[in-house]
């Protein structure tokens, strides 16, 4: 069944009505040709989805009926968060869209000493809300209940700064050889908040590794072998979520 996100203003949960406007109408009258009676899913955005009927179909918009709110989540327990260092190209579009497949919360754009990405503010703007756009299509798409929030262009000792005392930051470094994700999660005392930090293409410096290591942070490798940023990002996430039993399987 096809699900879409829609903003809080165009759902009356009192009345139990959803509209759909402009891309989402068209998509769904022009793409998947539904019309008045077929079922959907509407989503907040925020955790909570509902079992919908198309009642009425307009000029760039389309009425849905919510029926049933739909019990269970599809979202992690845990909130993970993951502060990726800007990478060139197509790349961070990419880390967006599968890093919200895989069922990341958040998503932090680095500047770190070797990002080599150089955006103005105007730019940078356009950016995330691109990646917001990205982020929102790929939850939809891979049917989670929240989008993924894009947080501002941030500094990385910021970030550290912010999280290092209430969350267990993972930090990603070519140099560490013994910090294995899994015997880190698997000794660090209970949390709620975990953060995941990625370097750019040329990866973190030591000085950086080290400021890491001051605000709490604990130095992690993925193996023997170097991953692309791209690659290290969905690989970490990829493994932090088996290991917190959300991938692999479902949980009773």
């Amino acid at each position: 069944m096809h699900r879409f996100f829609v903003p809080l203003q165009d759902l009356d949960k009192e009345k139990g009505k959803a509209f759909l406007r402009d891309n989402r109408a068209a998509h769904i009258e022009k793409v998947l040709r539904l019309r008045e009676g077929d079922e959907i899913i509407v989503s907040d955005g925020q955790g909570s989805s509902y079992l919908s009927v198309i009642t009425r179909l307009g000029k760039n918009w389309v009425e849905a009926d919510l029926k049933e709110t739909l019990a269970g989540s599809r979202e992690p327990e845990l909130k993970v968060i993951l502060a990726q260092s800007l990478v060139k190209g197509e790349k961070m579009d990419l880390v967006v869209q599968k890093a919200t497949e895989l069922g990341v919360k958040e998503i932090i754009p680095l500047v770190t000493h070797r990002t080599v990405v150089n955006l103005t503010p105007q730019k940078a703007s356009r950016r995330i809300q691109r990646w917001s756009t990205i982020a929102r299509e790929a939850a939809q798409q891979s049917h989670r209940d929240e989008i993924p929030f894009i947080g501002e262009l941030a500094h990385l000792e910021d970030i550290l700064t912010e999280k290092g005392e209430k969350a267990l930051c993972l930090f990603l470094w070519l140099q560490e050889k013994r910090g294995s994700l899994k015997e880190i999660l698997k000794n660090s005392k209970p949390f709620e908040e975990l953060v995941i930090f990625v370097g750019p293409e040329g990866g973190f410096t030591s000085e950086e590794a080290e400021l890491a290591r001051c605000h709490g942070s604990f130095s992690a490798t993925l193996g023997p072998r170097i991953l692309r940023a791209e690659t290290a990002a969905l690989s970490a996430l990829t493994i932090v979520l088996y290991e917190l039993d959300d991938l692999g399987g479902y949980n009773e």
